[in-house]
């Protein structure tokens, strides 16, 4: 079967395209919050930057639109208001415990999303890698000395991420759109609100930390990695594609140690782990029973 080995192996090239993405975005969104910006600027720059670039796509599509329920759907689960809980929650927990909790979460509830659609039964390989993913993921909430808010904030943008990509494969929006609508919807029912509101702090931030988190939540997290995910999805189907984020708990631990300097406890090093092995438990299930 060359062709599926072939759409395989580029569905997994662009996944882990996306990965690589996320993984640094995480890091320069708790880089942009250290150094004073706040959740609202974040999903500004992102999405500003976004719209501006691909609104003249909109005009090129051949295909109808999906339904105006299907847009808001992708729009509010990964747009600005993905982004804005996401920089919310790192006012409370440092940017690996993004890294493990926000894609070990989203991978969980798109396994199970997908077995739900399909009326199939979780193989033993996935529930192996559900209970090591869920110890992982409250080690990660433990590990920073206690419960704090953004743990919770990240376990509901996880179910956000899901609900995304289930609603781009049932409705069957490729790439190229799905990117466009999270960025022109979240632009044009956000910036009205952010623009209305006052931002003095601004001019305490240095152009360059602006223009750094321009190129990197404008233009590779909102355009580049949205269309990687989205296109490994279509390439890997509704199980595998949204399971390959597994890799970002351990390459967010990383970076996050090499560009903030942030400490590293062997338990944070244990639970990236054990999330990075049972992620990988649900990227091939074996049988499964109706």
């Amino acid at each position: 079967m060359p062709t599926v080995s072939r759409d395989t192996a580029i569905g997994a090239v662009w996944a882990l395209l996306a990965i690589l993405i996320w993984s640094g975005s995480l890091v320069y969104l708790k880089l942009g919050v250290v150094t004073g910006l706040t959740g609202a600027d974040l999903a500004a720059l992102r999405f500003g930057t976004a719209a501006l670039i691909l609104a003249p796509f909109l005009f090129r599509v051949q295909r109808p639109l999906p339904s105006l329920r299907s847009m808001l759907v992708v729009v509010v689960t990964f747009g600005a208001p993905y982004v804005f809980l996401l920089s919310q929650a790192m006012q409370t927990v440092p940017a690996a415990a993004a890294g493990a909790l926000n894609p070990g979460a989203m991978a969980i509830i798109a396994v199970l999303l997908a077995l739900y659609d399909k009326r199939t039964l979780p193989p033993r390989s996935a529930i192996i890698g559900i209970a090591l993913t869920g110890i992982g993921l409250i080690g990660f909430a433990l590990a920073g000395g206690g419960w704090a808010p953004g743990h919770l904030i990240l376990l509901v943008t996880g179910l956000m991420w899901a609900l995304y990509a289930r609603t781009v494969r049932r409705n069957a929006i490729d790439a190229p759109l799905a990117t466009t609508i999270v960025a022109v919807g979240s632009a044009v029912g956000y910036l009205p609100v952010y623009l209305a509101l006052p931002h003095d702090h601004l001019t305490s931030v240095a152009a360059s930390a602006l223009l750094t988190q321009v190129v990197v939540q404008g233009f590779l997290v909102s355009i580049v990695a949205v269309y990687a995910f989205t296109r490994s999805l279509e390439l890997l189907g509704p199980v595998v594609g949204p399971s390959l984020p597994a890799l970002i708990p351990v390459t967010t631990l990383i970076l996050d140690r090499v560009i903030l300097g942030a400490p590293v406890s062997s338990v944070m090093a244990i639970c990236a782990s054990l999330i990075t092995f049972g992620l990988a438990g649900l990227l091939a299930p074996r049988k499964q029973r109706r």
